[in-house]
């Protein structure tokens, strides 16, 4: 049986979910641990952390912007557990072994800096939709060590894979597909900032500025992040709607400097792509519910049709 510790700020974490996500945890037959359940009045409680982070097969992050805070500057319990994680993956030891959940929508105040490189398990749509109930898939079969691509939750497989398409019908992506529902920021790789021509011409002080992502984009994701970047909610006199590129896992901001990305266009960047993952997401549910619905006529025409045959007599 696998074990997983489950380490989370207790005044901020939602409990309705904290109490759902042990429940579902434990109904896959995985042994849970959190130190308000098992942790007793009178034991010794750096030991019960370093035991159970040492020994758990799992580590289950929630990340909330309290528990980065902690985790960051190493206060309290909280920074305790993750001086232990951090030192962990600063050896490389079982570094597919933490894994960071959210349960609100994502940005980057409530990922802790040890944490910032992985992928994040998206568990902030409400407890009964379908969205929520795929992504625990995936976190169980990570657990459990079952390949997502060959298996499947016995719940989900009487439906159709929900596609996405553009007018022309290319299909772009699939709900099941949801890695690419949560594009983040991973990096920059000063080798790949190109070199300003400083040939004293208009702009030629300027270069580009690559950023990876963790995950390449398909078409209706870029096509959103574009618009969004053209037009931004929020942000700077500096800001120019005409530098954004995409090409394969990078974000390309060509037409600036370094030190215009520190100060006026990293925020922007940030909220837009949080604002292109939330907008995505949503058509993805949308097409999700129609395709749903068109299948649930089906059932209905297919279940009428039998039933008058079943009158009829040869």
């Amino acid at each position: 049986m696998k074990t997983v510790f489950i380490s989370y700020l207790q005044s901020e974490a939602n409990s309705e979910k904290i109490d759902r996500l042990i429940q579902l945890l434990e109904e896959s037959n995985i042994h849970v641990i959190i130190d308000e359940r098992d942790l007793n009045i009178g034991d010794d409680l750096p030991l019960f952390m370093e035991k159970n982070l040492v020994e758990s097969d799992f580590i289950i992050v929630i990340l909330t912007s309290g528990y980065k805070r902690r985790a960051d500057d190493r206060q309290g319990g909280v920074g305790y557990e993750a001086s232990i994680m951090a030192a962990s993956l600063s050896k490389n030891e079982a570094d597919k072994k933490f894994l960071p959940v959210m349960f609100e929508p994502y940005r980057d105040e409530i990922v802790p800096v040890f944490l910032a490189p992985k992928l994040v398990a998206d568990l902030s749509d409400e407890l009964e939709t379908i969205t929520f109930k795929r992504a625990f898939e995936k976190l169980k079969r990570t657990i459990l060590g079952i390949s997502t691509t060959n298996q499947s939750s016995p719940k989900l497989t009487s439906k159709k894979v929900v596609k996405v398409t553009d007018k022309s019908g290319l299909m772009l992506t699939s709900v099941d597909d949801d890695e690419n529902t949560q594009i983040m920021l991973t990096s920059i790789d000063s080798d790949e900032v190109t070199q300003p021509r400083n040939d004293g011409t208009p702009g030629s002080a300027l270069y580009a500025v690559p950023f990876h992502l963790n995950h390449y984009p398909n078409r209706i994701w870029e096509q959103i992040f574009l618009q969004k970047w053209r037009f931004p909610s929020v942000f700077t006199s500096m800001h120019r709607g005409n530098i954004a590129t995409i090409n394969g896992d990078r974000i390309i901001l060509d037409g600036t400097t370094i030190e215009e990305v520190r100060d006026h266009h990293l925020e922007t960047l940030k909220l837009v792509i949080q604002e292109t993952n939330k907008q995505y997401k949503q058509l993805i549910i949308q097409e999700q519910k129609r395709q749903e619905k068109e299948i649930e006529l089906e059932r209905q025409q297919r279940e009428k049709v039998q039933s008058l045959i079943n009158d009829f007599k040869f």
